[in-house]
């Protein structure tokens, strides 16, 4: 059984180390081995103490009998109007995935931008993740004319775009 709730700062090494599993379980072969290679939970997981205290953004885990197994992150959108908010991050550890903790993160994710007020939510993914960019789809977003390259190794990313009810 999953529990998705807001993470405590107690949660938040456990989810760095999911994000971890789940860049390399997902990204061998679109990123640089040596970026997934140094990536390091300790790090991760006091960046987003420091986001989290600046108010910057919010984080659900989803939890199970045996721990964190992946966690949403969002706020407002880095570069929209008011009124939309952003999901920086979905991740679910790879022994998770096809399990429904990714759409439970995501409607965390979503109930809490919405609670804010916003009427739509953007995200951003690679180009080349046709696994995350089909499951986004089912869930109801749709992707925009909008793209970016990465800050790892300028790799296309497009945005995705979902409107909340008023």
């Amino acid at each position: 059984m999953l529990t998705v709730r807001a993470a405590q700062p107690t949660d938040l090494y456990a989810a760095a180390v999911a994000r971890v599993a789940s860049w390399r379980g997902a990204f061998t072969g679109l990123v640089p081995q040596d970026f997934l290679d140094a990536m390091d939970p300790a790090k991760i997981a006091a960046g987003w103490t420091e986001s989290i205290t600046a108010g910057r953004s919010r984080l659900y885990v989803a939890a199970a009998a045996d721990g964190i197994v992946g966690y949403s992150g969002v706020g407002p959108a880095r570069e929209g109007p008011a009124g939309v908010g952003e999901l920086y991050a979905l991740f679910v550890h790879p022994d998770w995935w096809g399990t429904g903790a990714g759409r439970l993160l995501t409607d965390a994710a979503i109930t809490d931008l919405g609670g804010k007020g916003c009427t739509e939510v953007w995200l951003w993914v690679l180009e080349a993740n046709t696994r995350a960019r089909a499951f986004y789809q089912r869930y109801g977003f749709t992707e925009t004319p909008a793209r970016t390259t990465s800050s790892l190794a300028n790799l296309p990313e497009l945005r995705l775009t979902l409107d909340l009810p008023a």
